[in-house]
């Protein structure tokens, strides 16, 4: 047996798996999209409004760039400049009052109730351009913003390889790549070449264990994925994270060590997940860290036990990723957000996400 086929033995089914599981939310983002068009051809956000029932949203956002990559492979993390400041735009005119994440428990108060509508903007992973480019935005018009942080991304521990991935392949006419019977050599002149080996090796690392994936990111970059390896200047430092916390409109969180899917995990590894990275970050910033954003946030990631254990650590607020506004009714440890992307143009699905239709449905 090769090395390259030790290294794919087992991985095979569960990226077939990962194959399909992308091909599904494609699927899905594009009958999104589609209800988007119609809904804005037809005015019907405008007909509709906001939702009467929510005291206000949490928007979830991950990077904020200049451009999209070459191959758009990880639109689905980014919005641009132009995106944001649109964003902050369409807020503004439908009344929405911009407030920190350690507001929002107050919002939910019955006193407050005639209060405005508050927009509690939150980034995830804690990618290094939250620090570069969208705190200058944040400070040119004085909006807080909260990054949850996930620890081992910060550190090192775990390599964030999907933007090097798509640099790489945006660069190279032609890619080698582990098989299971050898290697595999792909041409990757065109963009569809290119997004199509992507995707294809995206399956093998989403599916493969950490040393499997460790392995193979070696051999794609020829480099161990750890240390300031693979993707390391994508994220936040150590001294790019209290960089952030010092400023007045930003508030650090906790998202976890490894972005582990929390419901997945036995329970105390779980705890270790949340309460370590908790500790990491307090220990590094040198206050408390009284937020926490769930990896992934859905259903089949976190539920009444991952709410429990939040607590539990001590955390004052945690949010999903359940598509709607917040309302009275909502616990501060499972509150909703609206995720806004590049895969579509934010500004025009915001009005649509703020209508709670599809978080209705989703509910």
């Amino acid at each position: 047996m090769t090395p390259s086929s030790k290294l794919q033995t087992g991985v095979a089914p569960r990226a077939a798996r990962s194959v399909f599981r992308l091909s599904g939310r494609r699927l899905r983002l594009r009958t999104r999209l589609l209800l988007y068009r119609l809904v804005e051809t037809l005015r019907l956000a405008e007909a509709a409004g906001p939702s009467r029932h929510g005291r206000g949203v949490v928007l979830c956002l991950h990077n904020v760039v200049q451009r999209h990559g070459a191959l758009g492979v990880n639109r689905g993390l980014d919005v641009t400049t132009v995106d944001l400041e649109a964003i902050f735009a369409c807020m503004t005119a439908r009344g929405y009052t911009p407030v920190s994440l350690d507001a929002v428990s107050e919002y939910l108060h019955p006193a407050r109730r005639s209060a405005p509508r508050f927009v509690a903007y939150t980034f995830d992973d804690g990618y290094a351009d939250n620090l570069h480019v969208a705190l200058p935005l944040f400070r040119r018009h004085g909006i807080p913003f909260t990054v949850f942080v996930t620890t081992g991304f910060m550190d090192g521990a775990v390599p964030v390889w999907w933007y090097a991935l798509e640099r790489k392949l945006a660069a190279a006419e032609r890619v080698t790549i582990p098989d299971v019977d050898g290697t595999l050599e792909r041409r990757t002149v065109t963009i569809r070449e290119k997004v199509r080996a992507y995707r294809a090796l995206q399956a093998w690392l989403v599916a493969a264990d950490a040393a499997q994936r460790r392995r193979l990111l070696e051999a794609l970059f020829g480099t161990t994925p750890e240390g300031g390896g693979v993707g390391a200047g994508d994220v936040l430092s150590p001294a790019e994270v209290r960089t952030l916390a010092e400023d007045p409109l930003v508030t650090v969180g906790a998202h976890t060590r490894t972005h582990a899917a929390l419901r997945g995990l036995p329970e105390a590894e779980a705890w270790r997940e949340i309460v370590e990275s908790r500790e990491r970050l307090t220990t590094l910033i040198g206050r408390p860290v009284d937020h926490f954003a769930y990896p992934f946030g859905n259903p089949a990631a976190c539920g009444p036990r991952e709410e429990r254990l939040v607590r539990q650590a001590g955390f004052e607020t945690a949010v999903t990723t359940a598509a709607r506004h917040v309302t009275a009714a909502d616990r501060a440890t499972a509150l909703p957000r609206i995720m806004l992307s590049g895969e579509y143009d934010p500004a025009r699905a915001l009005p649509v996400l703020l209508t709670d239709w599809f978080g209705r449905r989703r509910r």
